[in-house]
């Protein structure tokens, strides 16, 4: 098995689920414009629809932060 092999094995929407402050702090932390690009449309595409909301609630308020 290579990597790109276990890559492609990585169900995104699990990850999301198992690492989402992770991600919501490359968002918050990072200075790397593409990072946050990236961990914001991993959080977009993947947070269930229930909880979009309250995702843009927490980006607005980093955004305001900033």
């Amino acid at each position: 098995m290579s990597a790109l092999d276990s890559v492609e094995e990585i169900d995104p929407e699990t990850f999301i689920r198992k690492n989402r402050e992770k991600v919501v702090a490359v968002i918050r932390q990072s200075d790397d414009p593409f990072a946050r690009a990236c961990a914001w449309t991993l959080l977009d595409r993947y947070t269930p629809d229930k909880e979009l909301d309250r995702l843009h609630d927490e980006l607005d308020t980093v955004i305001k932060r900033e």
